[in-house]
Formats: structure tokens, C-alpha cells, sequence
């Protein structure tokens, strides 16, 4: 999965999350600092961190999420494939013939193949965009699953009492351009905590997740989900038009 695209994909959570945060602190202002009362002790809540989309990013650039998304690629492609050398090959077909030619008929057939395969093309690819994007969204649901509850256990076992769905550091920050910034600078909700723990270490060994994405062979970029491909340069106008 492409940075921009994860960023924009998380963009929506991490503002979310900032508001909520927000919100709180907002509401109750010495929240975070108060003490708490539990089982009638009387002590210090405990709080954690969770670089959740960190954690996203990696999970979905393995097996089995990257299979499935590259096997739904496949499966548009092979449909979509051999409709677009067929309609290549009626447009090639219809610049090799003489357009002075009083007899059209082979030209207006060619023509009325072309935009049948050119809209069938555009129909396939539309929903190929859609089944892809909406396995992606299951994807990123599941795996937003699989490290809630891994938080649930690590923090249990951590005697944390709060997690922050948050990225403490401010290093490495994706200056790409203004909206990417926008929502690194969204990922980072809560900015200091001195009683924090990092508990994501703990959940990626946990979910025995990597520490990085497998590196792609040199001139290999990820997998495209199929596109809309468009036709050759083709005569202007109707065949026999005017």
C-alpha cells in the first residue's frame, strides 16, 4: 500500500481520534492528570500509546491481506485484459482502411465494435475500483480489529489504564505537501505524557507483526488495482459522418 494512500485512508481515524482526545481534555480538563479510584485504591492512572496506523501500514503489506488484494487484482485483469487488445485492434483496424471509400459498412462495424468493447471496458473497470476499494476497507477493518483486542491484552498485562491511539515521535514526518502534513501532524493527538508506556512494541510482537513491509525487487512498485484504460488514438468523428 502505497504512504499517500494510507495517509489518506487514515486520516478520517486520526481526526477522529484528535477530536475525541479533544474533546475530553476539553470537557474535564485535570482528566488526564487526576487520580483514580479503583476497588477502593486510591492511585495514579496509568497511560499508553499505540502507534496504531504504523502497525496498519505493515500488516496490510503482508500475507494475508496483500495475497487477497493481488489475487481481486488478477481476477479484473483477466476480464479486462483481452477487451482491451480487442479494442485496440479495432481501432487499428479502422486506420488502415481507405475513408474515401464509398462502401462504409466495414468501417461503421469496426466503429460500433470499438465503443461496445471501449464500454464495456469503462463499465468493468468502474466496478473493479469498487470491489477493490471495498475489500480494502474490509481489510483495514479486520486488521484495526486484530490490534484493539491485542491493546485490550497488552494493556491488561501492562496494568495500563488508558491507550491513546497516538505517535509520540515528531521525527521522520512526511513533508510531501501540505494535506499529507496536515494529517501526520492529525496521527499525533497526544504530544506528552511522562507517565506514557509505548505499548507498541508489545502489540506488534503480540500479532507477531513485522517491523517493516517487505522491500519491492528494484523497478518493481506495488501491485496497480486495474484502471480504466484508455483507447488508441482513433479516426475523429463517426465512420461516414460528415
Amino acid at each position: 500500500m502505497q504512504r499517500t494512500t494510507q495517509l489518506v485512508v487514515a486520516a478520517g481515524i486520526a481526526g477522529a481520534v484528535f477530536a475525541a482526545a479533544l474533546g475530553h481534555l476539553l470537557a474535564s480538563p485535570s482528566a488526564a492528570l487526576a487520580s483514580w479510584e479503583r476497588g477502593g485504591v486510591v492511585g495514579e492512572a496509568k497511560t499508553g500509546t499505540v502507534d496504531v496506523l504504523g502497525l496498519l501500514e505493515v500488516m496490510l503489506d503482508f500475507d494475508p491481506y496483500k495475497t487477497e488484494r493481488e489475487t481481486e487484482t488478477q481476477t479484473w485483469n483477466a476480464q479486462i485484459d483481452p477487451l482491451v487488445a480487442q479494442r485496440d485492434a479495432a481501432v487499428q483496424s479502422l486506420q488502415q482502411l481507405d475513408p474515401n471509400n464509398p462502401d462504409q459498412s466495414v468501417s461503421q462495424a469496426l466503429y460500433e465494435e470499438y465503443q461496445q468493447l471501449d464500454q464495456r471496458i469503462r463499465m468493468l473497470s468502474q466496478q473493479a475500483g469498487q470491489r477493490i476499494d471495498q475489500l480494502s476497507a474490509g481489510q483495514l477493518a479486520d486488521a484495526y480489529a486484530r490490534i484493539h483486542a491485542s491493546v485490550q491484552k497488552v494493556a491488561e498485562a501492562q496494568g495500563v489504564d488508558r491507550v491513546y491511539s497516538s505517535r509520540m515521535s515528531a521525527e521522520g514526518m512526511d513533508v510531501t505537501n501540505t494535506n499529507v502534513i496536515v494529517q501526520e501532524v492529525l496521527l499525533r493527538p497526544l504530544l506528552r505524557d511522562t507517565t506514557a508506556l509505548d505499548l507498541t512494541p508489545l502489540v506488534r510482537a503480540d500479532l507477531a507483526i513485522p517491523d517493516a513491509p517487505p522491500e519491492n525487487p528494484a523497478g518493481e512498485g506495488p501491485t496497480p488495482a486495474p484502471v480504466e484504460q484508455p483507447a488508441p488514438e482513433q479516426p475523429a468523428g463517426e465512420p461516414g459522418g460528415n
